[in-house]
C-alpha cells in the first residue's frame, strides 16, 4: 500500500513538474513575442527606452527579491516534508521582503533624478513604471517562493503564464490599434506582475482546504518545530543576495551603466551648448 501511494505521488509530481516546464518555456516565448511586437510598433528610440526599462526592472528584481523566493521555497519544502507548520517562515520571509522593498522605494526616490534623466531619457512616466513594477514583482516573487516550496507547480506555471500573457497583451493592443505609443507598451511591464497575483488567493484557499481535512498530530511537550528566526532567514537571504549582485553585475549591469553614461554625457553636452 505504501509503495502504491509513493508511486502515485511520484507520478503526480512528474506531471506537475512537466506543467511547470511548459509554463516556463511558454513564458519565455511570450516575453520574446512582447519585445518582437514592441520593436515593430515603436520607433527605435522609444523601443530602446522600453528595453532599458525592462533591463533595469529585471536586474533589480533578480537581485533584491530572488533571495526571498529561494528562502521561501527551501524552508517551506523542508518544513512540509517534516510535517511542521510554515507560518513562522512565511512571517520572517515577509518581513525581509518588505524591508527590501522599502529600501528600494527610498533609494529610487532619492535617486530619481539620475534614474529618470540619465537612465530613462528624462521620461517621468517610465520612471514611475520602473518603481511600481519593481514593487509589484516583490509580491510576485514572494508568491513564487510559496508556490515552489509547497510544490504547487501547476499554479506556479499559471502565475508565469498570467504574467507573460498580460505583458504581451499591451504590445498586441498597440499593434491592433486599441492603444498607441510607448507608454501603452511599457505599461505591460507593470501590469504583468500585478495580474499574475490573481493565483495567490487560489493558492491559499487550497492550502486552507487541505489543512481542514488533516487532523493535527499529537506532539509531546517540548517537541515542537525549531524556531525559524529573522536572523537565520536574513543570513540565508543575505548570502543569496551577494550571489545575485555578483551574477547581475557580470551579466546585465554593463548595458545599463553605458546607457546611464550616455544620458549624463548628453545632458552635459546640452548644458555646454
Amino acid at each position: 500500500m505504501a509503495r502504491e501511494v509513493a508511486e502515485a505521488e511520484a507520478r503526480s509530481f512528474g506531471r506537475t513538474a512537466g506543467l511547470l516546464s511548459i509554463g516556463i518555456g511558454s513564458a519565455g516565448l511570450l516575453t520574446y513575442v512582447y519585445f518582437s511586437v514592441a520593436s515593430h510598433v515603436l520607433d527605435k528610440v522609444d523601443y530602446g527606452e522600453v528595453v532599458v526599462l525592462w533591463s533595469a526592472v529585471f536586474v533589480t528584481i533578480s537581485t533584491l527579491f530572488r533571495p526571498v523566493e529561494q528562502l521561501l521555497s527551501r524552508t517551506i519544502a523542508e518544513r512540509q516534508a517534516r510535517e511542521q507548520p510554515i507560518g513562522q517562515p512565511l512571517r520572517v520571509a515577509a518581513t525581509i521582503q518588505l524591508a527590501l522593498a522599502a529600501v528600494f522605494a527610498v533609494s529610487a526616490l532619492a535617486l530619481r533624478d539620475p534614474l529618470q534623466d540619465q537612465l530613462l531619457s528624462g521620461n517621468e512616466t517610465l520612471y514611475w513604471i520602473l518603481v511600481t513594477a519593481v514593487l509589484a514583482f516583490g509580491a510576485s516573487f514572494f508568491a513564487r517562493g510559496f508556490l515552489a516550496g509547497s510544490r504547487r507547480f501547476a499554479l506556479y506555471a499559471v502565475l508565469l503564464l498570467a504574467e507573460s500573457t498580460a505583458r504581451v497583451s499591451f504590445a498586441l493592443a498597440v499593434a491592433v490599434g486599441i492603444a498607441s505609443g510607448q507608454t501603452a507598451v511599457a505599461l505591460g511591464i507593470v501590469a504583468a506582475p500585478l495580474l499574475s497575483l490573481m493565483v495567490v488567493p487560489l493558492a491559499f484557499a487550497r492550502r486552507a482546504a487541505a489543512q481542514s481535512h488533516v487532523a493535527p498530530a499529537p506532539s509531546a511537550p517540548g517537541s515542537g518545530p525549531p524556531e525559524f528566526t529573522l536572523r537565520a532567514g536574513g543570513g540565508f537571504a543575505a548570502a543569496v543576495l551577494v550571489i545575485m549582485v555578483s551574477e547581475q553585475s557580470l551579466l546585465n549591469a554593463g548595458p545599463l551603466l553605458v546607457k546611464a553614461s550616455e544620458g549624463a554625457a548628453r545632458r552635459s553636452g546640452g548644458s555646454a551648448r
